[in-house]
């Protein structure tokens, strides 16, 4: 099928919402009608999120890195297709495609080179880094890393260990493609530390601390809040905290809080940027823009392509030919957000 085909079944389906919505109740009656709509949908979502991968490879990154004006934002089609993304894609040794993960690790490094931070002699604290390849990529530039996740004794049970969601030791950190075995111990150290509970010992030591897809899950978005202002506390004045989690971007109220994952709104993000502010701290710019292309409209729903709520685990990155930027979460659109906090004092 051809991409401008792709592209206007997919406007047609689900950027008209109340046409697809009558028709979905005219076959109601026919449940197995409706589960081949949505087999079709996303056959048609995945498709051309491939072909539209096809074109990263041609954007000239020759330039790169340089400023864009990153601000606090929602995953696009829009950044995917910049060559900013593509850059810290080939920086990571990933091949660049469609999926909001990998547009976690571009825009947190993105946000960190506009700060001038990625430079050799800084120091990052990371939470619940996983199996995430930021701190190789730090230790490669000579910026010193304390990666942190939970305590091994309290993930059992939870599926992070299996989902290599989990550091379970400082190897499962370690990529030989991108920093060399030696330079990779002499820069990165594990820590086990609850993200609502963070220790005092780590207090106004870094220049930077990020997280990726973490405070969704400390337990309510009330926590997942006050992570965020707590966070602000390993930094020197002045640091910087980028942090993405999951966003609900539809307009209602409703929303999933009190569960193992949680969905920000809106509403929860402004919350955020006034509670920083009267503490002197700053919300970099936030925008709710969630983009208008194509793949923008596309909400994939389960069973996802890539396993547990979308996320690519490090033995598939190089392999993966289907993406998606936005996905149901019970029954709730969501997409990634990232948010950029400047400590006061700087």
């Amino acid at each position: 099928m051809k991409l401008a085909t792709l592209k206007m079944v997919l406007k047609r389906a689900l950027l008209q919402p109340r046409g697809l919505a009558a028709f979905a109740w005219r076959r109601l009656m026919h449940t197995e009608d409706v589960d081949a709509l949505r087999l079709s949908v996303k056959a048609l979502g995945y498709q051309l999120a491939r072909e539209l991968s096809g074109d990263l490879e041609r954007i000239t990154v020759a330039d790169e890195p340089r400023r864009h004006a990153i601000t606090s934002k929602a995953c696009t089609q829009a950044d995917v297709a910049s060559p900013w993304f593509v850059h810290w894609c080939g920086e990571l040794h990933i091949k660049p495609f469609y999926h909001r993960k990998l547009w976690e690790f571009a825009f947190t490094l993105q946000a960190m080179y506009e700060a001038g931070l990625l430079q050799q002699g800084r120091r990052g604290f990371g939470f619940g880094c996983g199996e995430e390849p930021l701190p190789a990529f730090f230790a490669a530039r000579g910026i010193d890393t304390v990666a942190t996740d939970l305590d091994p004794a309290r993930v059992a049970g939870m599926g992070w260990a299996e989902t290599q969601q989990h550091a379970s030791s400082r190897d499962k950190l370690y990529y030989p493609d991108i920093v060399a075995r030696e330079t990779f111990d002499r820069h990165v150290a594990l820590a086990y530390v609850d993200m609502n509970n963070i220790p005092g010992e780590h207090d106004g030591k870094f220049d930077f601390c990020w997280s990726i897809c973490a405070m969704e899950h400390v337990g309510s978005i009330e926590l997942g809040l006050r992570f965020v202002k707590e966070s602000l506390r390993v930094l020197k004045p002045g640091g910087l905290a980028i942090h993405t989690t999951e966003f609900n971007f539809e307009d209602s109220g409703h929303t999933v809080d009190h569960w193992m994952t949680v969905l920000f709104q809106r509403r929860h993000f402004e919350e955020l940027a006034q509670r920083l502010a009267r503490e002197g701290h700053t919300l970099v710019a936030p925008s709710f823009d969630v983009g208008d292309g194509a793949l923008d409209g596309f909400i994939d729903v389960p069973p996802y392509a890539f396993g547990h709520g979308g996320w690519i685990s490090r033995d598939h990155w190089h392999d993966l030919k289907v993406g998606h930027l936005k996905l149901a979460v019970h029954g709730h659109p969501t997409t990634c957000y990232g948010l950029i906090v400047r400590k006061s004092g700087a």
